[in-house]
This record gives structure tokens, C-alpha cells and sequence, in this order.
């Protein structure tokens, strides 16, 4: 008596989230190379702070957005994965600004 719904293994989405919130992982790195963006001359007050801002709270981001596309695939699957790939661009494309331009 076995339930049929229940699933025998990872979905490709689920695999596509797991790897989303993957950079969680890094947050502690992430903090301690966060004051070292002061060091950088070439960056206002305002960048420095939102700089920072990032780097200290992605990883609720990605929790939240995990959550939402997991919870979206259910009803609009196809909507899902293009959000979750969206958003992963966005986010890839973010972090991948900071180190350029902050830690530069």
C-alpha cells in the first residue's frame, strides 16, 4: 500500500533550485569580505552601503525566491523554470558586478 503521488526522486526543477541557493552557502564568506569594500576609493557612500546590503542579504533572497518558484511549479510549471533562470541571471549577474567593480 504504497502512496502514488509521492515521488521516487529529484525533479530536474528540484536539482535547479538546489543549485539556486547553493551560494547560501557562502554567506560567511561573504561577511567577512564585506568591510573590505570600504578599502575601495573609487566607490561612493552609497554604493559601498548597497554593496554591502547584497552581500549580507542574498541569502534570504534566495530562500524566498526558491520558495516562491517551488510553490509557482506547481500550478505554471513552464512560468516557474523561466523565473527561477531568470532570476539566477539577475543574481549571477549582480555578484558578478560587486566583484568587478568593488573588490576592483
Amino acid at each position: 500500500m504504497r502512496n502514488s503521488n509521492l515521488s521516487q526522486g529529484f525533479s530536474p526543477f528540484s536539482w535547479a533550485i538546489a543549485l539556486f541557493c547553493l551560494p547560501i552557502l557562502l554567506w560567511p564568506l561573504a561577511q567577512l569580505v564585506s568591510p573590505h569594500l570600504l578599502n575601495n576609493l573609487h566607490l561612493s557612500d552609497i554604493q559601498v552601503r548597497a554593496m554591502s546590503i547584497f552581500l549580507w542579504c542574498y541569502p534570504l533572497a534566495l530562500v524566498i525566491l526558491a520558495r516562491i518558484f517551488y510553490r509557482l511549479h506547481q500550478r505554471k510549471p513552464a512560468f516557474a523554470r523561466l523565473g527561477l533562470a531568470l532570476s539566477a541571471v539577475i543574481f549571477y549577474g549582480v555578484l558578478g558586478y560587486i566583484i568587478a567593480v568593488g573588490f576592483n
